[in-house]
Order: structure tokens, then C-alpha cells, then sequence
């Protein structure tokens, strides 16, 4: 009986994942997509777990402000880069530097996903000393 295809990709999927020894690792990419006139920020989250989890427990996009978002998203951006900077062994560290400039219009879209991209980091391994209430 030959293993199903579906299976063989599911499992290879897994077997290479950074889930597959307990590591985050990297799963998030901050990319500047377009020429100059017309350059758009994209993020990318690679975790196969965020999306049910944001679907699950996200407010509306309306919900927050645009200076709101930005404002937590330039103190948890610092203090993640700083574990990035210091992280030890440990498997739930960043792995991998953002490079998000407060200066930089990202858009809000892209500001509430990263958002809540750290709040999902935080539950799963608490990473960081301030935060927004009621996470």
C-alpha cells in the first residue's frame, strides 16, 4: 500500500518545520515589495498556526487606531530585537531581526497584523517585560 501524497508533503512539511523540535525560528518576514514611487510593505508571517489563532481571537481592524498600533508596535519591535540581540538557548527566542523603521509609513493593515503577530508570540512564550493591556 503506497502512502498517500498528502501525507508525504504534510510530513515534510512538519519534519523541516521549526515546530518539529520545539524552535520558533523564524517566521516572519518584513518585505519592502515595489520601486520607489510605488513601494508597499508586506509582511509575512511563515508560523502555520497564526492564521486560526488571529481569526480566532482578533478585534475588527477598525477596532484600533493607526498611532495605537504603531505606538506598541515600535516598543515591542525594540524589545524583540533586543532578545533577538541577548536570546540564549532557549527554543521560544526571536530568530530573526525585524527591521521595522517607526518612521516608515507601513500602513495599518500591515501594523495590525504585526501587531498581533507579537501578541501570539507573547501567549505562546511570553516574551516581553510591557505590553498592552488584556493580552
Amino acid at each position: 500500500m503506497k502512502f498517500p501524497a498528502v501525507l508525504f508533503v504534510a510530513f515534510f512539511l512538519f519534519a523541516f518545520s521549526p515546530y518539529a523540535n520545539g524552535s520558533t525560528g523564524d517566521t516572519l518576514d518584513l518585505a519592502a515589495v515595489g520601486e520607489d514611487n510605488d513601494l508597499e510593505y508586506e509582511l509575512i508571517i511563515y508560523d502555520t498556526g497564526f492564521d486560526s489563532w488571529f481569526n480566532r481571537v482578533s478585534r475588527p481592524e477598525w477596532f484600533y487606531s493607526e498611532g495605537y498600533l504603531e505606538n506598541w508596535n515600535k516598543q515591542l519591535v525594540s524589545q524583540w530585537n533586543h532578545l533577538y540581540h541577548t536570546r540564549g538557548s532557549e527554543d521560544c527566542m526571536p530568530g530573526v531581526y525585524i527591521n521595522y523603521d517607526g518612521s516608515v509609513d507601513y500602513g495599518k493593515p500591515l501594523n495590525y497584523k504585526l501587531f498581533y503577530y507579537f501578541r501570539f508570540m507573547h501567549e505562546r512564550c511570553r516574551l516581553f517585560s510591557v505590553h498592552p493591556g488584556g493580552w
